[in-house]
């Protein structure tokens, strides 16, 4: 191992939470590196500096105040809502321009899709007149067996269109 990797693993070393195989890469590693040993030391003395340091004691009702400072400064703060007439009116010249166009960009693409989708009178019975198969392009069906899941959609397909003449 190099001492990157081993000095990126001593945290977990030193309080045991290494696997096996790693442990023992990193204790054969500190056997050899007198730097990284070092700097298991350093980590050490900070762990025993912390674990002596006493834990302060919590003054009672402390949670309490905290809830309540808090639930009054969520109270005290207004509560933003979006109002489209107020972000029109703080809009810039551009920024109305840039919606007018987006708007009207908008609604022409979805007349224009509207129109060449819609189906006509006329398309409408020549569809009802052409073989499923072929609309759906799903010749590969036509060689399902008797009784198969295929050919009930292909039964189904079929009586369908052939309903709706």
């Amino acid at each position: 191992m190099h001492c990157d990797n081993v000095q990126q693993q001593l945290n977990r070393f030193a309080v045991g939470d290494l696997p096996v195989a790693d442990r023992h890469a990193v204790q054969a590693h500190l056997a050899e590196c007198a730097a990284c040993r070092a700097k298991l030391a350093e980590l050490d003395a900070v762990a025993g500096v912390v674990a002596s340091t006493p834990t302060p004691s919590i003054p009672s009702g402390f949670a309490s105040r905290v809830m309540a400072a808090a639930r009054k400064r969520q109270e005290a703060q207004p509560v933003a809502v979006w109002n489209l007439l107020r972000w029109w009116r703080l809009a810039s010249a551009p920024m109305h321009a840039a919606a007018a166009a987006v708007l009207i960009v908008g609604l022409s693409v979805g007349v224009v899709l509207g129109w060449t989708s819609a189906p006509s009178a006329a398309r409408a019975e020549t569809v009802a007149e052409v073989d499923p198969v072929d609309v759906y392009q799903i010749d590969y069906l036509g060689e399902a067996p008797s009784g198969s899941l295929a050919d009930s959609y292909l039964t189904l397909v079929s009586a369908t269109n052939e309903g709706g003449r």
